[in-house]
């Protein structure tokens, strides 16, 4: 029998082209989804710092890509546990339209 569930890598790739194919899956699959996403820019708040104690000089301020992608980080894993159906959506990009 074959899983239903897409990957995570195929929801993120999603995420850029096709928002009616991630509003099609279920409510624990967006929250998967969104905790993959939110490792990602966790991942990426880390680079500055990275590229800095491998000794390549860095440019513009480091401090801002670290802040921002944290907090994408943090609101996303946030979200994913404690936040509503529709703010995972909206998260992810693909806000129901009540229409």
């Amino acid at each position: 029998m074959r899983d239903p569930e897409p990957s995570l890598l195929q929801g993120f790739l999603w995420c850029v082209s096709d928002s009616e194919a991630i509003r099609a899956q279920t409510n624990q699959w967006k929250r998967k989804l969104l905790v993959f996403l939110s490792i990602i820019c966790l991942a990426i708040s880390g680079l500055p710092y990275l590229v800095d104690w491998i000794g390549y000089p860095s440019t513009g301020p480091g401090w801002l890509v670290t802040l921002l992608f944290s907090l994408l980080g943090f609101v996303g894993l946030f979200a994913s546990r404690f936040g509503n159906d529709r703010f995972v959506e909206s998260l992810l990009g693909v806000p129901k339209l009540d229409r």
